[in-house]
């Protein structure tokens, strides 16, 4: 496999645990299971096409089947972990997956187009607390980056290493997409785990 597809296949793991975990917040929170699949692709697509529309773009989201088959196939997922009797550690593993991954994603992508590396950092955060905010607005709740510690900071933090393992050491765009998801996946499991 390609290095290109590589980062690829890191941005349809994002869209993918954001549908999950779209789709088990709301069948837990007693969605209907159609409701909960269309919420699931709203949360699951939303990051990828708000990054590529900043970006010039968003019609290579749209061309892109995988993306809906990620969603979908996260939707489905998430109807499974509703049902089990862990469905709030699934939603929250999935969510901070999602959370991850856009951040390390979107600010390499964004640094790779040529944007500065304030806009890079900007584009990563605002991607990764896209999906989730969506996800939020729509089953009325408060918007998990404004009511918990470690959800916008732990992808800031993840997007800056994306960007410093890029910038410094030169790796490939999905080597350094991948240490910022694993540093976000750290921070939130560690302290937003906790606080719970």
């Amino acid at each position: 496999m390609s290095a290109d597809q590589y980062f690829f296949i890191l941005d349809i793991v994002a869209s993918f645990a954001l549908a999950t975990a779209a789709s088990c917040r709301a069948r837990v929170d007693g969605a209907h299971f159609t409701g909960a699949a269309v919420l699931a692709c709203l949360s699951g697509l939303s990051a990828p096409i708000m990054r590529d529309a900043l970006l010039g773009s968003a019609v290579m989201t749209l061309n892109r089947g995988e993306y809906l088959a990620a969603a979908v196939a996260g939707a489905l997922l998430g109807e499974v972990a509703a049902h089990n009797r862990n469905s709030w550690k699934a939603f929250f593993w999935f969510d901070t997956a999602g959370l991850a991954f856009s951040a390390g994603v979107s600010a390499v992508k964004a640094a790779i187009w040529g944007i500065g590396l304030t806009g890079s950092l900007l584009l990563g955060v605002l991607a990764a607390l896209t999906g989730g905010s969506a996800r939020d607005i729509a089953l009325g709740d408060m918007a998990r980056f404004v009511e918990e510690n470690m959800y916008a900071t732990a992808a800031a933090f993840g997007a800056m290493l994306a960007l410093a393992v890029l910038i410094i050491l030169h790796l490939p765009a999905w080597q350094s997409a991948l240490c910022g998801a694993l540093l976000s996946l750290a921070l939130r499991g560690i302290w937003g785990k906790a606080s719970r």
